[in-house]
């Protein structure tokens, strides 16, 4: 009887051990991720981040080459995506129901991480008189592509500073245009949102010389609420050899996830990916901007379950915000 309730007691254990390891065992996936154009930042950091995946969490990730952030969660909606890299405005646009989105809000997606950060860049010659972004007024501005997340942000920027759409001549070009048009004089300026340095203004630099406009949060309490995803940041001079640093505002390049992935997966994708940075750093120039605290941080969607447990077992607090997934 003794020996028989010791080996009823030994199994209950080792049921208990089973139930509790799972918690962290590593689960594999077949899973796609969305990133971007072909051999831009999002598809190059994405190629780097799935093979770490595959090689530690034992799942087998392919890489989808999109337009970006709106297709990127499209994708995710209707199930051709599992994982993808979307611009943090893009995602609360989509949860609120805004500007792309409007009157149509999206559910189903949620948080893995916060990547790095893009900056908000209003490029002029500096040759011209134009210091600030309410000299912008009566000149001729390209916004972006019409519809897309960049004329949005510039937009909104731009009315911060008391410059609606009427009162310039707007550009609805793409940012290469746009330099090109900087370059002739048939544009006064040049808006972008992108990774630090932007390609296209470090080659113009080269050749001319440029001023960055500040862009500062404080300017307006109404475009602090309105824009709840940009956070304050500044660019170094050295950046593009410019006569002094500026600030700017900056959107966090999240990864987000379908909500109903199971949780061990999500989790086992996160930690494999955050307990090898050293590998991400080492393939990719935007892996030093990786690391779990920081990833951890964002006012835009809700964390996957599995996330905020991988989080959470750091001791960093994955937040909720008002904006659902």
């Amino acid at each position: 009887m003794k020996k028989t309730k010791i080996i009823s007691l030994f199994l209950a254990l080792v049921l208990l051990f089973c139930s509790c390891s799972s918690e962290t065992e590593t689960v594999g996936g077949n899973y796609m991720l969305a990133t971007g154009k072909a051999g831009g930042t999002y598809y190059s950091l994405g190629t780097c981040i799935a093979s770490i995946w595959d090689k530690y969490s034992q799942s087998t990730t392919n890489i989808a080459t999109t337009t970006g952030s709106v297709a990127n969660i499209e994708m995710l909606l209707k199930d051709n995506a599992d994982f993808a890299f979307v611009q943090s405005d893009i995602l609360h646009y989509a949860l609120e129901g805004q500007e792309m989105y409007e009157e149509n809000k999206q559910r189903g997606v949620s948080v893995v991480a916060n990547l790095y950060t893009e900056a908000a860049q209003f490029v002029v010659n500096a040759s011209t008189d134009i210091e600030s972004i309410s000299d912008l007024a009566g000149k001729t501005v390209a916004v972006g592509k019409y519809g897309t997340a960049t004329e949005a942000a510039a937009r909104k920027i731009l009315e911060a500073y008391g410059v609606t759409y009427d009162m310039i001549t707007v550009k609805y070009q793409t940012f290469s245009e746009a330099m090109s048009g900087l370059s002739s004089g048939s544009i006064d300026a040049a808006f972008a949102v992108s990774s630090l340095p932007s390609a296209n203004i470090l080659e113009y630099s080269q050749t001319r010389e440029i001023r960055l406009l500040p862009i500062s949060l404080t300017q307006s309490t109404a475009f602090k609420r309105s824009c709840p995803f940009f956070r304050d940041g500044v660019i170094l001079n050295d950046v593009y050899g410019t006569s002094g640093s500026v600030s700017t505002v900056c959107i966090d390049v999240l990864l987000i996830c379908r909500s109903n992935l199971p949780t061990q997966n999500v989790f086992s994708i996160t930690k494999s990916l955050f307990d090898n940075t050293d590998e991400i750093v080492s393939g990719h120039a935007k892996g030093a901007d990786i690391n779990p605290v920081t990833a951890s941080e964002t006012k835009i969607g809700t964390y996957h379950s599995g996330a905020r447990q991988y989080y959470d077992s750091l001791g960093a607090e994955a937040p909720s915000s008002s904006s659902q997934s």
